[in-house]
C-alpha cells in the first residue's frame, strides 16, 4: 500500500497541474496540425500568388502601365515576387514553421534600392479549439485573419500593388 504522504503529493500534483497538462497537450496538438497542414498552405499560396501575377499581367498587356513582373520560386518555402515599375517591388513570401512572412519594398515610380524601406509582416498559423485553421497578421492591433490561401494571396497582392 502507497504511503499517505506519497498519495497526498500525487493528489496535489495531479489537481495543480492539471490546467498546465491540459495547454500542454492542446498546444502539441495544434503544432502538429500546423506541421501536417502547413507547408501544403504556402503551398497553395505560392500557386495562387503565381496565377494573381499572371492574370495582372494580362490585365495590363498593351497599357502604359504593363511592366516587366515575375514570379520565382526560390525553393519550396520562398517565393519572390518582382516588379520593374508603375509600381515597383521586390518581395519575398517565406514559409518558416509556424508562420509566413512577407518581406518587401515597393514605391509607386521605377525601382528603386530593394534594400532600403524594407516592410516585413508575420502571418502566424491558428489552430481555433475545434481544430479550425487558419491565418493571421501577427503584431497587429486588429490582426486580419484569413481562412484560405486565396484570401492570404489576394492580401499580399494588394499590398504590392496598392500605393
Amino acid at each position: 500500500m502507497a504511503k499517505d504522504w506519497i498519495e497526498s503529493l500525487a493528489s496535489d500534483i495531479k489537481q495543480k497541474n492539471h490546467e498546465a497538462a491540459e495547454l500542454y497537450g492542446r498546444e502539441q496538438h495544434n503544432a502538429a496540425i500546423i506541421a501536417d497542414l502547413g507547408m501544403p498552405f504556402f503551398t497553395t499560396l505560392a500557386s495562387c500568388l503565381e496565377e494573381d501575377i499572371a492574370e495582372i499581367r494580362r490585365e495590363l498587356q498593351g497599357d502604359l502601365t504593363s511592366s516587366d513582373t515575375t514570379f520565382q520560386i526560390i525553393n519550396g518555402n520562398d517565393v519572390k515576387l518582382t516588379r520593374s515599375r508603375f509600381p515597383w517591388f521586390d518581395a519575398h513570401v517565406t514559409h518558416q514553421d509556424a508562420k509566413i512572412v512577407l518581406d518587401y519594398a515597393k514605391d509607386r515610380g521605377v525601382a528603386g534600392d530593394p534594400n532600403l524601406d524594407r516592410k516585413i509582416v508575420h502571418f502566424d498559423f491558428n489552430v481555433a479549439t475545434d481544430d479550425g485553421f487558419s491565418i493571421q497578421e501577427a503584431f497587429s492591433d486588429n490582426p486580419r485573419r484569413f481562412q484560405t490561401p486565396e484570401e492570404l494571396a489576394k492580401h499580399i497582392i494588394e499590398l504590392l500593388f496598392q500605393i
